[in-house]
């Protein structure tokens, strides 16, 4: 510890007023590291960043306040990690401090004392919420009376299973499942939105839910994030991550409870349930929120004060803002004095629930002397899905919410459908009718703003690297989706080092190759050089991964646009006694040119990448003998002599 602080002070010995005592960020933060003993995982961009007043912001006795007075100026934070591990990471606006938490619930406690202060503070919210969301503007677009698409059903123990797709905007649908009980009479009717979970709502532990509750007796209607499954045929995955999607995910929950409400007879009306997991919980709020319909909820490990999603599809539209600030634990609130259950976990963002957003809530619902209508199951010791004991969990509280049949609570008795079973247009869309919308514009064009631009561009990339793999005809959609994935995330992270830091972050200076200034090109290529090194290797380690080395090679050729074969074929126009020994010496440098390449946006950077390879070439052919300049010229003649035969 001496040393490290002696090591400190020798550099900060160096350093003085006039020059503020300034230190590269990446020197400051190795120091903190040393002197505190922790380690620190970098997720954020130190390459240029320079700290003043760096040592000053250092306080011996916080590792913590150290940490936020260097970040601070850069707007980077940290999140403490498992033991004495810190993620640096640049701020994110959906995502607190669980103290953040805790002093927003004390600021909302002051708000509302009573009933009657907070039914006027509840008004404001759904009334603002709507708003902010933007969602009566877009229902206002929605298709008159849509006509689904429905599959044959499907019939099984104690439940059937039927596919949809409904028409929302005109050209757009949102598909999704329908899990009727097989028993008579007037059945509960739950809406689930759908998380982020891998598999989205086609994987096993989804199934197991919807079947369960429809055995139990519960009509159960799952369906499609914007984006995801059959949604993304439509407008591609990017899409997904947008504000967009916030909007219209909301709408498609509300569009499939208007569509159920109005042509089903089998549905109780008193019996309207909300239940989902992650980003469905947080969905689970917002329609709750959104309409008085419903009468019990049941948001599982989503609810937090000091978390409002990360996915802009629970956080893109500004609704947090709503009466001078709100949260998802207040929006939660909302629901007072109906049945409501809150699953949370010790291994994410819900581990406060039991000392911070439950007690709050059970504040709320002591105003209608409804404390015991909301409760709340915490797993300790478990982590962030939708495992049996949440699952447990939700069917206790349905069964009692909603008087489901107990004895039918089993969920052996689930038939795990395969995925394309549950499709309603085919594995690839083929079944898409004429009238579809296939692009994201086509859904843009719904929206009063044009804020689209950077998705229209993440959904190019996304294009563009969904052709390169198709090319490969790899016959495994497993595969061709991870390989599409490693692409698109390269593109685009490329892409935004290279719009985030443009030419003018480099200072103006010579190029000592050319003894020249360096140039607008010059100046971008030092700028993007400086992209961290761990993006090419994600890319690679990616591609060989799933890839045979001709594969990845053909990959590569289309990042560069075949420029290694074109090159190629230059010299041996100009060489025409080009050995096999030198060709192969070319090739490999030429290669070399094209991985390197593939780090840079422009062609003009990918030219010029290949022009340093190919000044290699030649000086290669010159120490083997060879006269380039000779050669070159004898070809340039060459070429002039059959013009002017021709003319």
């Amino acid at each position: 510890m001496m040393l490290a602080m002696a090591s400190l002070s020798a550099n900060a010995q160096t350093l003085t007023y006039e020059d503020r005592f300034a230190r590269p960020l990446n020197e400051v933060l190795a120091d903190i590291q040393t002197r505190f003993n922790i380690r620190l995982k970098y997720d954020i961009d130190t390459v240029g960043k320079v700290l003043p007043y760096a040592d000053f912001r250092i306080r011996p006795y916080s590792v913590e306040e150290s940490l936020t007075n260097v970040l601070a100026p850069f707007d980077y934070k940290f999140v403490k990690q498992s033991g004495n591990l810190y993620k640096l990471k640049a701020y994110e606006y959906p995502r607190r401090t669980e103290t953040d938490g805790e002093k927003l619930i004390a600021y909302l406690n002051t708000l509302y004392t009573d009933k009657a202060s907070w039914e006027e503070r509840k008004a404001c919210l759904r009334k603002e919420v709507r708003m902010r969301l933007g969602i009566d503007s877009l229902m206002k677009k929605r298709v008159d009376n849509p006509k689904p698409i429905l599959s044959k059903i499907r019939k099984y123990n104690g439940y059937t299973v039927q596919n949809f797709a409904l028409e929302t905007l005109p050209g757009l649908y949102v598909c999704g499942s329908i899990y009727t009980p097989r028993s008579k009479g007037k059945h509960a009717l739950i809406i689930c939105p759908n998380g982020h979970f891998g598999g989205g709502r086609y994987r096993e532990d989804q199934q197991q839910r919807m079947g369960t509750l429809a055995r139990m007796g519960a009509v159960c209607v799952d369906y499609d994030l914007f984006g995801w499954g059959e949604s993304a045929l439509q407008v591609g995955s990017a899409a997904h991550r947008s504000s967009a999607a916030h909007v219209i995910q909301a709408m498609n929950g509300l569009s499939v409870l208007d569509y159920m409400l109005a042509n089903r007879k089998d549905i109780d009306v008193t019996r309207i349930g909300a239940n989902g997991g992650s980003g469905g919980g947080t969905h689970t709020v917002l329609l709750t929120a959104l309409d008085e319909r419903f009468t019990a909820s049941a948001p599982v490990v989503s609810l937090a004060s000091h978390f409002d999603g990360g996915c802009p599809c629970e956080s893109g539209m500004p609704i947090q803002l709503a009466c001078g600030g709100t949260c998802n634990a207040e929006l939660a609130a909302m629901f007072a004095p109906l049945p409501q259950l809150i699953v949370s976990d010790g291994g994410d963002w819900t581990s406060s629930v039991p000392t911070l957003e439950y007690p709050y809530l059970r504040r709320v619902y002591g105003f209608y002397d409804a404390s015991d209508k909301v409760t709340n199951v915490h797993l300790p010791k478990e982590k962030h899905d939708f495992g049996p004991n949440k699952r447990n969990a939700v069917y206790s509280f349905f069964i009692t919410a909603f008087s489901l049949d107990k004895k039918m609570l089993d969920e052996s008795k689930v038939t795990i459908e395969p995925e394309s079973a549950m499709y309603s247009f085919g594995e690839k869309g083929e079944l898409l009718p004429e009238s579809a919308i296939r692009s994201f514009d086509k859904v843009a064009a719904y929206f009063d703003r044009d804020v689209f631009a950077e998705l229209k561009s993440d959904l190019a990339l996304e294009k563009k690297a969904s052709d390169w793999v198709a090319s490969l005809d790899l016959n495994d959609d497993k595969k061709a989706g991870y390989v599409t994935t490693v692409i698109y995330n390269h593109l685009r992270q490329v892409r935004d080092w290279h719009n985030q830091h443009p030419y003018t972050t480099v200072p103006e200076g010579m190029n000592p190759s050319t003894g020249k200034p360096l140039s607008q090109l010059d100046r971008q290529m030092i700028a993007d050089s400086a992209m961290p090194g761990d993006v090419h290797k994600k890319l690679m380690d990616g591609l060989r991964r799933a890839l045979t080395e001709e594969q990845v090679e053909t990959i590569l050729d289309k990042y560069t646009v075949g420029k290694v074969a074109f090159t190629l074929k230059g010299y041996q126009a100009i060489v025409p006694d080009l050995t096999k020994e030198e060709e192969e010496h070319i090739v490999s440098l030429l290669k070399k040119a094209r991985e390197q390449a593939v780090d840079y946006k422009s062609m003009k950077q990918i030219s010029a990448v290949f022009e340093i390879y190919k000044t290699q070439c030649e000086q290669y052919l010159n120490s083997n003998g060879r006269d380039w300049r000779q050669l070159f010229r004898d070809y340039v003649n060459k070429r002039k002599a059959e013009k002017a035969a021709k003319k």
